[in-house]
């Protein structure tokens, strides 16, 4: 099936492109990435991994309403003690066009839920949109079983937690390249300014479903509302959950708030204060850990799934000259139950209790010229900064990323 879905994409694509084309564009894109953790600074027992990605692209307007856009990309990974890996992917292609008020896609698209934290990425299939002054409408479906995995970040259940792990193997490529199989749909609401300009509203009610044999199914309802006020903006958002698994029906539910402080000055600086909280296991069982469908990391170093946890932080952002930028954010964990994070620090310390610590990373961003762009981020995770295990070791963690913009 797979095999005759990569030939159906390709032919596609040169069904676009001999259409009638009024402009195109071409462009070539590599992203070098270096990353070195230092548990305990015991630089002895340092761990590099080295990225690169080589991403081309093509753009063009089909007809007068029409856009193509067709990427891919070629990564190398290196870490210590593993072979390099060579791993290609097909990146966003999509074709979008209108036809007045209504707006479709297809393809594989960028797809987000309201709050960032259902589901985030790429996904395979199509989104209608209807556009009008009493707000927008969406209807979307999509499947992931096409993505590569580790893209993809789907990780609902432990064989797909485990699998997530296995290393491209090309002798068994199809086992070990694809994302789980699962189907995505979404039913959006949005308007940008309500009650008279005041309130931004983003709504969807999002299902998915397992197409494998043990088979775990779930459906959201996401809502995140906007205010700004003066130099302040509110952001306020909420999901409820339903987990369908082993004919049993659990209940989860996510929340946050975030107000951000825009500086008066005149390159652009902002404080934003947020926290995040995702339900974890209750006494009785009746609520349980939530569980989206991908994985959006929590923390620069944690990188942390989004569940069954609590997340505060503090991110200062500003541009400093045309060219210069800077961010610093402190984010502190606290686990809501001790069943469902078990990872550091406390997968090498046993514990019964919930604060976990917290980081602090900063990063740099250099736009050396046009085309060129240099990220240089540092920061440490602090066990000693919680309970649950406070005599685990530090994690020190660079990271560095040259983007070249070749043409």
């Amino acid at each position: 099936m797979k095999k005759r879905f990569t030939s159906f994409l390709f032919a596609a694509i040169f069904l676009f492109s001999s259409l009638s084309v009024f402009a195109v564009d071409f462009g070539l894109v590599y992203s070098q990435d270096a990353d070195i953790s230092v548990p305990a600074f015991d630089f002895e027992e340092a761990a590099v991994d080295l990225s690169g990605v080589l991403t081309p692209r093509f753009t063009a307007l089909v007809g007068e309403t029409g856009d193509l856009y067709i990427s891919a990309s070629v990564k190398y990974h290196y870490e210590k003690s593993e072979p390099m890996a060579i791993i290609p992917e097909l990146a966003r292609t999509d074709f979008a066009f209108s036809l007045g008020n209504i707006d479709i896609k297809a393809g594989r698209m960028i797809y987000s839920d309201p709050l960032g934290i259902v589901a985030s990425g790429l996904f395979d299939g199509a989104k209608f949109s209807y556009i009008s002054s009493f707000g927008n409408f969406h209807i979307g479906g999509w499947y992931t079983g096409f993505l590569y995995k580790e893209k993809a970040a789907i990780t609902m259940t432990s064989k797909e937690m485990a699998d997530s792990h296995t290393k491209l193997d090309y002798e068994d490529f199809a086992n070990t390249y694809f994302a789980p199989s699962r189907i995505l749909a979404a039913l959006e609401y949005d308007h940008p300014s309500l009650a008279g300009g005041i309130l931004g509203l983003k709504s969807s009610l999002i299902a998915q479903f397992d197409t494998g044999d043990d088979k775990l199914n779930s459906q959201y309802l996401a809502v995140s509302l906007s205010v700004p006020v003066n130099s302040f903006i509110f952001d306020a958002g909420g999901c409820f959950e339903l987990i369908e698994y082993k004919d049993e029906t659990t209940p989860a539910f996510a929340a946050e708030f975030g107000v951000t402080w825009m500086l008066p000055t005149v390159l652009e600086k902002h404080l934003k204060l947020s926290g995040r909280y995702s339900s974890g296991v209750n006494d009785d069982k009746t609520i349980g850990a939530f569980l989206p469908l991908t994985t959006v990391p929590q923390g620069e170093l944690v990188e942390a799934k989004f569940s069954g946890l609590t997340v505060l932080g503090a991110d200062f952002t500003g541009r400093f000259a045309k060219s210069l930028s800077a961010n610093v954010v402190f984010t502190y964990f606290i686990r809501n139950d001790l069943g469902t994070y078990v990872y550091y620090p406390v997968s090498v310390v046993s514990s019964e209790e919930f604060f976990l610590g917290g980081e602090i990373f900063g990063r740099v961003i250099l736009n050396i010229s046009t085309g060129i762009r240099l990220n240089i981020g540092t920061g440490v995770f602090m066990p000693q900064m919680g309970n649950a295990a406070p005599d685990a070791d530090m994690l020190w963690r660079t990271k560095l990323n040259l983007v070249l913009s070749i043409f």
